[in-house]
């Protein structure tokens, strides 16, 4: 598993000393080459012995292993002229698609897509971003015929989680799985003994430990923070790999096929 993958799982879970680390190596992972570990702790501003502790946790014998595995990626990732911006913006969609592929699980997908079409209702929850991810989701849900609602508002979601019943069924989306209007709703969700399932960068982050599973993407921030580009383009792999699949179902299929014959009639009768 690629190194920085294995950084990001863990993420939540390290003191903030070791996220310092972390944030350093995101952020100049091909300089630490030439360094020794003196000189790495010097430049974050922690122990030799923090290092070598952080190195354990993610894998690694000793520093000397991780500098040998972010040369593997560094050689490995091919340099694209500045002025080429079609092609970084490529390599960054690429890169994203790559490293979801390695924390994604496809039979946990196909699990959520069952659960899904056993709910009374559907709500997704999301705020910012990730709340025009969840209106998305939601389209396409309801197009195959789902009783589905998202969410967006921080109030909304206190109160929508609040009257939830048991065969109801939630899906929360939050990249860093720590925004507390999503994270509290689910908690309330679950008091309600509502089925909840996350979609978000962290599998150890506060939502995922709220709610019942997880389906875990790469983190934008962890392969370029320098560029303003879609931090939701991890959550939307993720929705069309779940949406392909419950379109396997001959029922759903039909449904999105009346749905999109019904706004082409309506098109042709209106222009």
């Amino acid at each position: 598993m690629d190194i920085l993958i294995a950084i990001q799982q863990q993420y939540p879970s390290f003191s903030k000393k070791e996220q310092a680390i972390a944030d350093y190596i995101l952020q100049n992972g091909t300089t630490i080459k030439n360094m020794n570990i003196s000189v790495l702790a010097k430049h974050v501003g922690v122990s030799n012995g923090t290092i070598t502790n952080f190195c354990k946790k993610i894998g690694c014998e000793n520093f000397a292993e991780l500098k040998v595995q972010l040369g593997g990626l560094a050689a490995a990732k091919q340099s694209t002229p500045e002025n080429n911006i079609a092609r970084q913006v490529y390599d960054f969609y690429k890169t994203v698609i790559d490293r979801s592929n390695q924390l994604l699980e496809l039979e946990g997908l196909f699990d959520l897509a069952e659960q899904m079409k056993k709910a009374s209702r559907i709500y997704i929850y999301g705020v910012g971003s990730s709340g025009l991810t969840a209106d998305e989701l939601m389209l396409r849900l309801m197009r195959m015929g789902f009783n589905v609602q998202s969410i967006t508002d921080s109030h909304l979601l206190l109160i929508n989680s609040s009257i939830l019943k048991a065969d109801d069924f939630v899906i929360a989306i939050s990249v860093s799985g720590e925004t507390t209007e999503v994270v509290d709703a689910v908690r309330i969700a679950k008091n309600r003994n509502c089925k909840v399932v996350c979609l978000t960068s962290f599998s150890e982050s506060s939502l995922a430990q709220h709610a019942d599973s997880c389906v875990t993407v790469s983190n934008a921030l962890f392969i370029d923070k320098e560029r303003f580009i879609n931090s939701q383009f991890s959550v939307m792999y993720a929705i069309d790999l779940l949406c392909t699949i419950l379109l396997r179902d001959a029922d759903l299929k039909d449904r999105m096929e009346i749905t999109v014959d019904t706004i082409i009639e309506y098109n042709r009768l209106h222009t």
